[in-house]
């Protein structure tokens, strides 16, 4: 991974927590782009999207990596047919 200069601070780690409703509320069923995601590393890591937009690019696989794990639908629900 790439520490990332941000103003005084120096980011080496991004902690990503797992998402809640409130954090994917907005973002649409289908059809996401880039920056629905990048947005979303930036509220789950707590940092602005500008530090996510410096990532480097081996960095942004790691996260969209995390991110997608968090996003695989789940076991299903109800009653079998």
């Amino acid at each position: 991974s790439t520490p990332i200069n941000f103003g005084e601070d120096k980011i080496q780690v991004l902690e990503i927590r797992k998402p809640t409703p409130p954090d994917i509320r907005d973002m649409p069923i289908q059809g996401q782009t880039m920056g629905h995601y990048l947005d979303l590393a930036a509220r789950l890591s707590g940092q602005p999207v500008s530090v996510i937009d410096m990532l480097s690019f081996d960095d942004l696989e790691k996260v969209m990596e995390i991110l997608g794990d968090f996003m695989e639908p789940g076991q299903p629900t109800g009653a079998k047919k």
